[in-house]
């Protein structure tokens, strides 16, 4: 039985472990329109005309105008590789779910004096709070010119209750 996931680290380790689920790429690649278009052709999820192709999910290590960026596509792009990272068959991804919401691992609270992530804190009713400006933009996958889909793919936002 294979050690369960605790990180990004381990997920692709194991997906390494497993022929056509993982492809890295340090061939340099523009995040604007140009890291879709590579990954269209590799194949995964809506990304391709119906039928799709289930491809690898895919690292690219060399970002342009970002030096120390990469960017992780088609991580849970087939029920295969989710089922895979879960450790249960494809089959059984519905019953591992419900279990999961019948059964929640309750968190597990760290104190915000000892948190290493509240070592500055930013609040939206701030004077002047733009998160945009708040932190160096990471490298933001365009499918378009426009910057249509940048906010989907932007930092990760923790939701919790108000004060």
């Amino acid at each position: 039985m294979t050690a369960p996931i605790q990180d990004l680290r381990d997920a692709i380790a194991l997906l390494q472990q497993h022929d056509n689920q993982y492809l890295e790429t340090d061939h340099p690649v523009d995040p604007n329109a140009e890291l879709a278009g590579v990954y269209r052709h590799i194949g995964a999820g809506g990304t391709v005309k119906r039928p799709t192709r289930i491809g690898p999910a895919m690292m690219f290590n060399n970002i342009k105008g970002y030096p120390h960026s990469r960017i992780l596509v088609g991580m849970h792009a087939s029920r295969q590789r989710a089922a895979l990272l879960l450790g249960c068959e494809a089959s059984q991804l519905a019953l591992e779910v419900g279990k999961a919401v019948k059964k929640p691992v309750a968190p597990v609270v760290v104190p915000a004096s000892s948190a290493p992530c509240q070592e500055q804190i930013f609040l939206a009713d701030d004077p002047d709070f733009d998160l945009r400006t708040l932190l160096p933009a990471p490298p933001t996958p365009l499918s378009t010119p426009a910057p249509s889909s940048a906010w989907a793919w932007r930092w990760p936002a923790i939701p919790t209750t108000p004060r």
